[in-house]
């Protein structure tokens, strides 16, 4: 009798810790849940709309461990389809343009910092870089923006100056269409070629695994039912280092398998915290598996 409580006893254990384990790592593969979509994106995801640098409509997500930041949102149709299309035979080709692309269509330059350049411009005083502006200071998104955008370059022309956005040259990494399972899918990603400074990464607040670091931007565009069936478009941006696990391959699985959500014109209510959540699930498993080892 006293063995068959014991072995009870013993795999009953087994079973509390296997519980613990998975609780675990479903607390640290948090769910990105969108007023648009939700994706299962591993990461310890938190809103990040506090960081949003224009007012776009766009859900932010950023995960403070790994640096990685997620814009999404709902378009009526495919964004600088004819620019991406130029790159769909320049796969691993350096390139400014591309930069502009990715910043234009997903990481667009602060509303601030336009601004206070436009002021600048009007003197006829260089804007400084974004890097060097306070107003972006421990912001993810002036950081990944910044990695795209070199500086504004003015040019004297005759009687008048012309004013031209000059960005960094990045690498063109993946440039396609694609049918993929529920639509289709208008895929870009670059690479930035520049490796990460020390002082970004203080100003930023960035991971200091990022020093030395390459950038990469993703961005995907996926039309359900088609191209042509006219239901609007997911846009799913991504940016995070190159030598991350997410990429432009695993963001378009996810959002290919994702249940699109009606356009929300209203604020959406405040989502639980869930890891918040998970933490204290944890605790009183933990206090469990004590009390039942006493």
């Amino acid at each position: 009798m006293y063995r068959v409580a014991a072995s009870i006893r013993l795999i009953l254990r087994g079973f509390l810790l296997l519980l613990i384990a998975a609780l675990t790592v479903s607390c640290f593969s948090q769910e990105i849940l969108s007023i648009y979509a939700d994706l299962s994106i591993s990461g310890q995801w938190q809103s990040g709309k506090k960081y949003a640098t224009v007012e776009t409509g766009s859900d932010i997500f950023y995960d403070p461990g790994s640096g990685a930041v997620i814009e999404i949102s709902q378009q009526a149709g495919l964004h600088k389809a004819g620019e991406i299309a130029k790159f769909f035979t320049g796969i691993n080709a350096s390139s400014k343009d591309a930069a502009g692309v990715m910043s234009a269509g997903a990481f667009p330059l602060p509303f601030l910092y336009t601004e206070k350049a436009s002021k600048d411009l009007a003197k006829g005083t260089k804007p400084a870089r974004i890097s060097d502006v306070k107003d972006g200071e421990g912001n993810p998104l002036w950081f990944y923006v910044s990695q795209l955008f070199d500086a504004y370059q003015m040019h004297d022309s005759g009687s008048s100056s012309e004013v031209r956005e000059d960005f960094l040259p990045v690498r063109v990494t993946k440039a396609e269409q694609r049918s993929v399972p529920g639509g289709d899918a208008l895929l870009f990603e670059v690479e930035n070629e520049k490796p990460i400074s020390e002082a970004a990464i203080k100003h930023f607040h960035m991971p200091a695994a990022y020093k030395d670091q390459r950038m990469r931007f993703g961005w995907v565009q996926f039309a359900p039912g088609g191209i042509a069936s006219g239901q609007g478009v997911l846009s799913v941006a991504f940016a995070t280092a190159a030598n991350s696990t997410l990429n432009i391959e695993e963001v378009v699985k996810q959002v290919s398998a994702a249940k699109i959500k009606p356009e929300v014109t209203s604020a959406p209510a405040k989502a639980p915290d869930r890891r918040k959540a998970c933490q204290r699930r944890l605790k009183e498993m933990g206090q469990a598996f004590t009390l039942f080892n006493a």
